[in-house]
């Protein structure tokens, strides 16, 4: 099996002179990105600095929650405006995000779980926002490789239209992996029809072909939270992204397999604790009492 790189950190995108060191000290900042004649001096400044040409990036939205209309109505179900299905389809690439204010932190934590070079340009605010998180960032990572855990196999084209498909399958915590050809050790692999005029009816189809039983992850209680599930030996780890900029309380998990020992790490102030957790029909259950924007939780068989 293909294990992934070592997890990246994200780094702020800087552009500012050296003399905003301390603002960014004060901060907790510790990873950054500048022009390459600017490393060394950025590096001298106990900074860990690494060149960057912003032109060289994949520049992608900064993560969000939306409201979109549905006819004359407010649909009841927000819309999530997440990365992941880029980061899924482009595993290589490196990503630029703006992202203002707090969600320069929702950006850092959705690009650490999928793993991916990120750079993020924010302002001061997001500055304060991104040095929060970055403790939690630098205390779970692990120069160990993590590989993804997936059910379905998608046969991506690259057309718009399986762009949007993947999209679905992401918001909706549908477990894949892009593919050239099927994969036997799949579950379920899947060819999307470039010419339907609804993906979200490909990605219901996909869901039911599979079966909710046969899921390796699911998720109570949250339209707002993006999972990702990874896998070191016989190690699971569970990201958990929420993309409401407000805490999610009574977050649901189940995933397959029976780990009596699970730990839980999050990003805020208000630290969540683990409740019912439970081992039954082959699946091990927990509830977060309440997550911010980033959580990660190791289970172990013993």
């Amino acid at each position: 099996m293909m294990l992934l790189a070592a997890i990246a950190l994200p780094a702020l995108l800087w552009d500012r002179p050296p003399e905003t060191a301390k603002t960014l000290k004060a901060a907790g900042i510790v990873e950054i990105a500048v022009a390459a004649d600017k490393v060394a001096t950025w590096k001298a400044a106990g900074f860990s600095a690494r060149a960057l040409a912003p032109a060289t990036c994949m520049a992608v939205p900064a993560p969000q929650v939306n409201m979109r209309a549905n006819v004359a109505r407010a649909t009841s179900s927000p819309w999530v405006d997440s990365n992941s299905w880029r980061f899924v389809r482009n595993p290589s690439a490196k990503f630029c995000i703006d992202a203002p204010g707090k969600s320069a932190a929702l950006a850092a934590a959705e690009a650490f779980a999928y793993g991916v070079d990120a750079y993020i340009k924010t302002d001061d605010a997001g500055v304060a926002a991104l040095g929060a998180i970055e403790g939690l960032l630098h205390g779970a990572w692990s120069p160990e490789a993590e590989a993804p855990v997936a059910d379905i196999g998608v046969n991506d084209d690259g057309s718009p239209a399986t762009g949007e498909m993947l999209n679905l399958l992401s918001r909706r915590n549908l477990l894949y992996k892009v593919v050239k050809s099927p994969d036997s050790s799949l579950k379920l692999n899947v060819t999307p029809d470039r010419n339907s005029p609804d993906p979200s009816k490909q990605a219901y189809a996909v869901r039911q072909s599979l079966g909710d039983e046969n899921r390796s992850l699911r998720l109570y209680g949250s339209e707002v939270v993006i999972a990702r599930l990874t896998r070191r030996g016989n190690l699971l780890r569970v990201h958990l992204v929420n993309y409401s900029q407000r805490p999610v309380n009574g977050l649901r998990v189940r995933v397959s397999g029976t780990f009596p020992k699970v730990d839980l790490r999050s990003s805020g102030a208000d630290q969540p604790k683990l409740l019912d957790i439970v081992q039954s029909d082959g699946g091990t259950e927990f509830t977060l009492s309440t997550m911010n924007e980033y959580a990660i939780v190791d289970l172990a068989p013993r």
